[in-house]
């Protein structure tokens, strides 16, 4: 199988990972935002910006020079500017949030795509040993911190760099000094508070997203489990568990917001610098008369507007830190490799690899299968399943069988032994190939919140309407879709909370019935129905003689509890204690 997560991610060696980008920058770099629109985010904020540092300077110009009673018509031309720069902020801020959201979003879109499509073209185990939970704060909230990088780092630093410029620029013509204290102010709010604030979003990053991760997967227990587990009596304990869960995130945010806080007050000490810089500069300045009231204005109150952009580098800092983090987790969730924008399109198909004709042949040698090296759930298994072989696995619950179906299908490495797909070693094989030859049928597999019909073309995109309706007959699922208001057309809702437990595992075996693969892999296809229901469809399944559902020259593996179902001449393989 392919290499482990610790092993993806595990540090490379040579020159050529010395010239790497880091993990961020690959990541951002699968946003695929145009180096346009980014450019236009950046000017649109910095205009915003710039309007207000602007009539930061006129109205103090205005003001300054307006008490030493001008004429009127020397003002007029600062009222007007006044009122034009008070408008266009406003206009630019519009602007700004449109362009820096709109690229943002959109590279969002980009990135998810991507994701998805990286993790379907990875082979190996590493998604399967990943909790649910986990997937889902890594698909979900760290591609959307990827996102607010964006709006929150890139932008602001940007932003920030170019008004710094503007402010010391504007300032050296009038006082040196002034230029200089402000220089200085703007070091320590561009630097000192970020890097302060950095540290500490590093510092309580970690268990951040550890508890966000944590209480995400405690909720879908609650929420999935709720009936078994309130039949078991266990209900009460797994939302305490949950309610654990959140206590430690909740203190993990606590802790960031202290040393932020602190980071955050380094803006306004910075901003005192420079206005005391300012002060000492124009004492001389007015007492020797070589500056109009107008330039001491502007001296006194400029500082004052010149770090509205500096104010959101401590964030900017932070948001890089849960970047890097982020990004750390997608690059080890789908790989390093594959942690580079694609040359291709989004969404692009990659063409099957050709394989040789005929049935595939499964070969099983000393298989060791399970979650953890020192306590396996099967151990030195020999199988041989070739065309038309029919397995019965049985066993009592938790004793392993759905892991060892995990492993036959490759979405689980094996703790020892080895898989062979007519001689090859399955490690070695493309994906797709053997995609095509063994499928495995999951008893949680998604039903998507479509209509039964799409629901079922997941299996096979060419299917017609006749084969969909014979696979639900086999299935005894025509009675039930022919009670739906739209038939075929009905729309599912989410996960299949609008169907029974046993209308989704006939809506499952439906489409392996339709996917019809050489070597069909079944969990428990019969869970949820009657017993006589039951036993006909797993004689069905497990029969190569009249009334097979399946193609009788194929390879099917069934796990199930109903051992008096099986047809007799079936091979049975218990898993449990001693297997």
């Amino acid at each position: 199988m392919s290499p482990t997560t610790s092993d993806a991610t595990a540090p490379e060696q040579g020159p050529s990972a010395r010239h790497r980008p880091s993990d961020l920058a690959r990541v951002t770099a699968m946003l695929a935002i145009p180096r346009g629109r980014l450019l236009a985010a950046i000017a649109s904020a910095t205009a915003t910006l710039a309007s207000a540092f602007a009539l930061a300077a006129v109205s103090a110009w205005l003001i300054t020079t307006a008490w030493t009673m001008p004429p009127v018509l020397d003002l007029t031309v600062a009222v007007v500017a006044v009122r034009a720069l008070g408008i266009s902020r406003g206009a630019f801020r519009w602007v700004d949030r449109m362009t820096t959201h709109d690229a943002a979003l959109r590279g969002v879109v980009s990135l998810r795509t991507r994701l998805f499509t990286a993790l379907a073209a990875r082979p190996g185990d590493a998604l399967t040993r990943l909790r649910r939970g986990d997937l889902l704060a890594r698909l979900g909230d760290d591609a959307q911190e990827i996102g607010d990088h964006v709006i929150r780092a890139v932008v602001p630093v940007a932003v920030a760099i170019v008004m710094g410029m503007v402010a010391v620029a504007t300032l050296a013509p009038l006082s040196l000094v002034a230029a200089a204290s402000m220089l200085l102010a703007l070091a320590v709010a561009g630097l000192v508070a970020p890097l302060a604030s950095y540290r500490a979003a590093r510092l309580s990053q970690g268990a951040v997203i550890e508890g966000r991760g944590a209480v995400t997967q405690s909720a879908l227990e609650v929420i999935d489990d709720a009936t078994a587990l309130r039949l078991d009596g266990r209900l009460d304990e797994a939302i305490a568990r949950h309610g654990a869960a959140q206590d430690r995130y909740d203190a993990a945010i606590d802790r960031a917001a202290l040393p932020s806080a602190i980071a955050a007050a380094s803006v306004p000490a910075a901003m005192i610098l420079a206005v005391l810089g300012s002060v000492l500069a124009a004492g001389p300045l007015w007492t020797t008369g070589t500056a109009s009231a107008g330039a001491i204005g502007i001296l006194f109150l400029l500082p004052l507007s010149a770090f509205e952009a500096s104010a959101a580098l401590p964030a900017a800092a932070a948001q890089v830190a849960r970047s890097r983090a982020a990004a750390a987790r997608i690059v080890e969730t789908i790989g390093p490799e594959e942690a580079v924008a694609p040359a291709g399109p989004v969404g692009a198909v990659r063409e099957p690899a050709e394989h040789g004709p005929g049935a595939p042949h499964l070969h099983v040698r000393d298989l060791a299968a399970g979650w953890n090296a020192q306590a396996p759930r099967v151990e030195h298994l020999d199988l041989d399943l070739g065309p038309g072989s029919r397995l019965a696995v049985v066993g009592p619950s938790g004793a392993g069988k759905s892991t060892l179906l995990l492993t036959l299908a490759g979405l689980l490495e094996p703790l020892a032994g080895t898989l062979e797909l007519d001689g090859a070693d399955l490690a070695t094989l493309p994906e797709d190939r053997v995609r095509r030859e063994m499928v495995l049928f999951a008893e949680d597999a998604h039903v998507f919140a479509t209509t039964v019909r799409e629901n079922l073309r997941v299996a096979r995109g060419d299917v017609t309407d006749e084969e969909i309706e014979a696979a639900l007959d086999a299935a005894g699922l025509a009675p039930w879709v022919a009670s739906l208001p739209g038939g075929l057309g009905h729309m599912l809702g989410p996960d299949g909370t609008t169907v029974s437990g046993g209308e989704r595992r006939r809506l499952l075996l439906a489409r392996a019935l339709l996917r019809r693969a050489p070597l069909t892999l079944l969990d428990e296809p019969t869970e949820h129905l009657d017993p006589e229901r039951a036993r006909a469809l797993l004689q069905g399944l497990l029969t190569t003689g009249p009334g097979a559902l399946l193609d009788p020259a194929s390879a099917v593996v069934v796990v199930t509890h109903d051992r008096a179902a099986i047809p007799h001449g079936t091979t049975v393989l218990h898993v449990g204690p001693n297997t």
